[in-house]
C-alpha cells in the first residue's frame, strides 16, 4: 500500500488539527475556554459515559428495590411478631404500650389476653404476669422496689430524682 505525498500531509497533519481550537466560549466570571478538537471529544465521551452511568445506576437501583421488597415486608412482619410476643409474655401490649390504651374495650382485651395464653403454652412459660397496664403504682409498690436495688442503683436514682 503506497501512500502519495497528499495523503502523506494528511496523516502528518493530524497531530496538528487535534490540537487546534475551535472557538472560545465565554464562560461566567470572566472567564474564557478554548478547547480543541481532543478537549471536545474527550469532553463529549466523559458526557456520553455520565449519561449511561445515570442510565444503569437507575436501573440497578429500580431492580433491587423492587427485588428487596418481599425480604422486606417478612422481616417486618417477623420483627412485629417477635415484639409483640416479648411484650405478651411481660403482661404488656403494643396497644398498652405505644397507643396508651388504659382499659382497651372488653373484645380486643380478651383477645390479646386469648393470644398471651396461647403463647404462654408454645413457649412452656410457667408463670407469666397478669396484664398491669391499668394499675397505677403506689408508694408502698415504689419504695419496696427501691430497697430491692443494690446501694449503687439507689445512690444513681436519688441522684436522678434530687439533683445536687
Amino acid at each position: 500500500m503506497n501512500l502519495d505525498t497528499a495523503q502523506l500531509q494528511e496523516v502528518q497533519n493530524v497531530p496538528s488539527k487535534l490540537f487546534a481550537t475551535i472557538g472560545n466560549f465565554n464562560l461566567p466570571g470572566g472567564f474564557v475556554f478554548s478547547p480543541n478538537y481532543l478537549q471536545a471529544g474527550l469532553i463529549v465521551l466523559c458526557i456520553f459515559l455520565l449519561i449511561l452511568t445515570f442510565g444503569m445506576l437507575q436501573h440497578r437501583f429500580n431492580h433491587w428495590t423492587v427485588k428487596g421488597i418481599l425480604p422486606g415486608i417478612g422481616l417486618g412482619f417477623l420483627l412485629a411478631i417477635l415484639l409483640e410476643s416479648i411484650l405478651l409474655i411481660s403482661g404488656r401490649t403494643v396497644m398498652t404500650e405505644v397507643v396508651g390504651w388504659k382499659n382497651a374495650p372488653k373484645p380486643i382485651s380478651n383477645a390479646l389476653e386469648a393470644s398471651r395464653g396461647r403463647l404462654v403454652e408454645v413457649l412452656g412459660v410457667s408463670t407469666v404476669p397478669e396484664s398491669n397496664a391499668n394499675e397505677k403504682p403506689t408508694i408502698g409498690g415504689i419504695m419496696s422496689q427501691y430497697e430491692n436495688l443494690s446501694d449503687n442503683e439507689q445512690e444513681s436514682l436519688q441522684s436522678l430524682v434530687c439533683p445536687r
